[in-house]
């Protein structure tokens, strides 16, 4: 009998790699469900698919250990029975590089298609909150349906099905998990898993009437039950309601069959499922380290690589391939999230810091190889300086040197390059050299390290040029002629250049000027450090809380001069409460030091920030007010692809302790790199390198460093009230008593914030210039390039305010073609312009296949993406 309601079962199981286990544990979990679930599939005509988590790394794991078994995976996967991919892992949407998660829809959907196909849903059933550009993240590879849990309320649409539009105007067809993605949880008879269904489909909490409902037949690590087709079959005789086991697409087809409503809107709010804001911040070392990685990767690497195998170098495909793949393995929403236990989280850093390595040796060495390859024959000591990016642009790049001298200079054509010395030491050449013999008489002589900056121009467009280094006979009165002064408080407490004035009062408050467009700010920057009684799923404000507002003494403060670099330094010693407990009794009586670093460079419009400190107490949280006197409580910041404008979420503050929300919608929020607040005349642009949250306050944006907590979850918090989240298990790592240092910059624009070319100013901060001392200390001994470069070479020039680069690689089809992604942050679409001269350019899908060809007024949709394939033409 039916009373018109349907449950529609999607069979699956939900796999973390890593949580509480570790991928060593789930490995061998693994191996044994997936050969129930081949035996079950090849045998049970009634079972229409399984989902394999929407995560072909499952495919990867097993197969590692039981590769006796392609055969028979590649036979379900072609006939539509086993459903893989489209992602590699189920990667977090907040707090990972945008890139990464481009990467992690490629490699999904590469490898998903080397087994037959790809699962064409984007399907994310337990991430921690939703981007607003899923969509085009998804049309980016020909994914048009989306299937999610986590973030959504009755605020954003009172329908489980709808279109979502990102803003680019990409749509994917959308069914949310209402149930979320356990109807099937534990081990229990299929009976009482009806009845749990049969529950939910009479007493549903989502508004509005409807018969059709999406659930999935799994649980956690969890197989499949073998009796589940017979028992659906029994219970549509019995049983008052109707059930299908069935795919995504059997569902959509039945639930689009009428228009369904628009919705444009990122997903973070907890009223139905808890969505752990407290997570962009929980275990600053993972999430710096990380950002590092992809920074290094993305900015840095895969430009330098593209460079190198357009001039014959082989590209290291296999390598690349290795280091994606195991990155992603961490950007899983628990694992990059940090809420695990200590031991699964020293695995996540483990494997993150294994990448590092790969990829900084890689870099190296292939800056060496382009080195010899450019200066082959030439006179002389050189260093090559490597642009990343598609212009010309000036630097003030930080340079090592190892020399037998305490004088020098540098060459840069026929100019001399503007010097500015950080630090020179005495070293046991020896020591670090592989093969001092080679030195000759000078393997005697007194070797000095050399820590400079050299301020250098018109750096060639994704390219490279060679300066020339002139050793200088030593003399009684130190190199330093360009070096910092400093200065006591006393003397001066201000440093400036051609567009900021930085003033620090005797207690450590900072004014800033904009000396062209003449606004002011006064007490810029407050360090607040307040209680936190959170785990690692979320920060929660103590019941009893204590904040303490950093001040500085007048003898912490000094100033340094100097000709490309000025800085002030303000160092803060404060006692702060050790613990909860004494931060309720107000008792500060830990020791703690932090040290603030503020530098203007010559030329720059922008203010850059070091914090360092040794963490000394527990349970706390520091942030770091930007005190702009912001207009209402809005915010603009970037996202993966983008930029989005946040109000404070006052509808949903006003409501989620009366409708009993899972957790406090708090104004805690991501961004990738860049948050903005508006003022009358402009604004302030707070850039970030590895922060990844920030709180909205009144006329105020918080950027919070890092959180301390100590398990990995609690119960009654009071912004998640109810039980933990998690485990009870104590997580002291997460504690983080360590030395940290935090780096960001302040930009104050004119304007709106969207019309300021914050993603372009973001992506410039971050990819720095990449040097070699081509000297005589090197790492590894390699032997000579094999290929010939000239001195001074540029791959591509391109220049588009309003387009930020997102990355330029060579495509993954070992063509030779390159692969040019660009982003539009603007509010209004764009066009290309200019394209490279002497490239075939056509537009390429997320998979790097040519959709289309592009011309100068090809337009760039705002707030979209577009992929560029180039392939060099011939020359005439």
């Amino acid at each position: 009998m039916s009373l018109n309601k349907k449950a529609y079962i999607v069979p699956h199981t939900h796999w973390d790699r890593e949580w509480y286990f570790s991928t060593e544990e789930s490995q061998v979990l693994l191996v044994f469900t997936m050969q129930q679930i081949l035996e079950q599939l090849e045998q049970d005509e009634g079972m229409p698919c399984f989902v394999l988590d929407g995560q072909s790394v499952m495919l990867e794991d097993y197969l590692s250990v039981v590769p006796e078994d392609t055969a028979r995976v590649t036979e379900l996967v072609k006939c539509g029975k086993l459903l893989v991919g489209p992602w590699y892992t189920q990667t977090d949407q907040c707090v990972v590089h945008g890139e990464s998660q481009l990467r992690n829809l490629f490699w999904g959907c590469r490898d998903a298609k080397r087994f037959g196909a790809v699962m064409k849903v984007g399907y994310v059933p337990d991430s921690f909150g939703q981007s607003e550009q899923l969509p085009q993240l998804l049309q980016h590879f020909d994914i048009d349906k989306c299937v999610f849990w986590r973030g959504i309320w009755e605020g954003i649409t009172e329908n489980t099905e709808f279109i979502w539009r990102a803003p680019n105007g990409s749509k994917v067809t959308t069914a949310v998990l209402e149930f979320g993605y356990s109807a099937f949880q534990g081990m229990k008879p299929i009976g009482c898993h009806l009845d749990g269904i049969d529950q939910k489909m009479t007493e549903r909490f989502w508004p509005g009437e409807r018969e059709n409902f999406l659930f999935m037949g799994g649980h956690d690590q969890k197989p499949w039950q073998s009796e589940t087709v017979a028992e659906i079959h029994n219970a549509n005789v019995e049983r008052q309601y109707s059930y299908q086991l069935c795919s995504f697409e059997d569902y959509f087809s039945v639930t689009t069959e009428k228009p369904l409503a628009i919705v444009e809107s990122e997903m973070l709010y907890g009223k139905y499922s808890r969505i752990h804001r407290g997570i962009y911040s929980t275990r600053y070392d993972i999430k710096k380290l990380n950002s590092n990685v992809e920074n290094l990767i993305v900015n840095q690497l895969e430009p330098l690589l593209t460079v190198a195998n357009s001039l014959g170098m082989k590209y290291p495909y296999g390598l690349m391939e290795k280091n994606w793949k195991q990155l992603m393995q961490s950007h899983a929403h628990d694992s990059i999230g940090g809420c695990n236990t200590d031991s699964v989280n020293r695995q996540v850093l483990a494997r993150i810091q294994a990448v590092r390595e790969n990829a900084e040796r890689l870099k190296d060495i292939t800056l060496k190889q382009l080195a010899d390859a450019s200066t082959k024959g030439l006179e002389g000591e050189f260093v090559l300086a490597f642009n990343p990016l598609p212009y010309q642009r000036d630097a003030m790049v930080e340079l090592e040197l190892v020399l037998p001298t305490r004088q020098f200079v540098l060459h840069d054509g026929d100019d001399l390059v503007d010097v500015h010395s950080i630090d020179c030491q005495l070293v046991d050449i020896n020591a670090i050299v592989q093969d001092p013999t080679t030195l000759g008489d000078e393997r005697f002589k007194s070797w000095y390290r050399h820590r400079i900056i050299a301020s250098l121009h018109a750096l060639p467009a994704c390219g490279y040029r060679s300066l020339m280094v002139e050793r200088l006979a030593d003399k009684e009165a130190d190199i330093d002629g360009n070096a910092e002064s400093a200065r006591d408080q006393n003397q001066l407490q201000m440093i400036q250049n051609e567009y900021l004035s930085v003033n620090v009062d005797t207690t450590g408050k900072v004014s800033l000027t904009n000396t062209v467009s003449g606004e002011h700010w006064e007490d810029l920057l407050t360090l607040v450090d307040g209680g936190d009684d959170g785990d690692n799923y979320d920060f929660s404000e103590p019941y009893k809380d204590y904040q303490v507002i950093l001040q500085a003494n007048p003898n912490n403060i000094k100033v340094s001069q100097g000709a490309l670099r000025s800085t002030i330094c303000i160092s803060y010693q404060v006692k702060l409460p050790n613990n909860l407990q004494d931060r309720a009794d107000k008792l500060c009586t830990t020791e703690q030091t932090a040290v603030l670093e503020l530098s203007l460079e010559k030329g720059s419009d922008q203010i850059e920030i070091h914090i360092h400190l040794d963490n000394q107490v527990d349970d706390h949280r520091l942030q770091l007010h930007v005190n702009g006197n912001f207009l209402g409580q809005e915010t603009i910041a970037d996202q993966p692809i983008g930029l989005i404008r946040r109000g404070n979420d006052e509808q949903a503050l006003s409501v989620w302790q009366e409708q009993e929300w899972t957790s406090c919608p708090v104004a805690i929020y991501p961004m990738q790199s860049v948050v903005a607040g508006e003022t009358e005349q402009g604004g302030i642009a707070i850039l970030t390198d590895g922060i990844r949250e920030y709180q909205q306050y009144h006329e105020s944006i918080a950027i919070t460093l890092f959180r301390a907590v100590g398990y990995v979850g609690k119960p009654e918090l009071k912004y998640r009230p109810g039980r933990l989240s998690g485990l009870p298990d104590a997580s002291p790592d997460s504690q983080l008593k360590q030395p940290l240092s935090f780096r960001l910059a302040l930009y104050p624009f004119k304007g709106k914030a969207v019309e300021a070319g914050l993603c372009y100013r973001a992506k410039h901060w971050l990819t720095t210039p990449l040097t070699l001392h081509n000297g005589v200390v090197q790492r590894f001994m390699i032997a000579p390039p094999l290929f010939e470069a000239p001195e001074c070479f540029s791959l591509m020039f391109f220049d588009h305010p309003e387009l930020a680069v997102s990355a330029i690689k060579a495509t993954e089809d070992e063509s030779g073609a390159v692969i040019f992604r660009l982003l539009n942050s603007g509010m209004q679409p764009t066009e290309l312009g200019d394209l490279p001269s002497g490239w075939q350019v056509e537009i390429a899908n997320g998979m790097e296949q040519p959709i289309g060809k592009a011309t100068s007024s090809t337009m760039v949709p705002s707030q979209g993406l577009i992929a560029l394939r180039m392939c060099k033409t011939l020359s005439k």
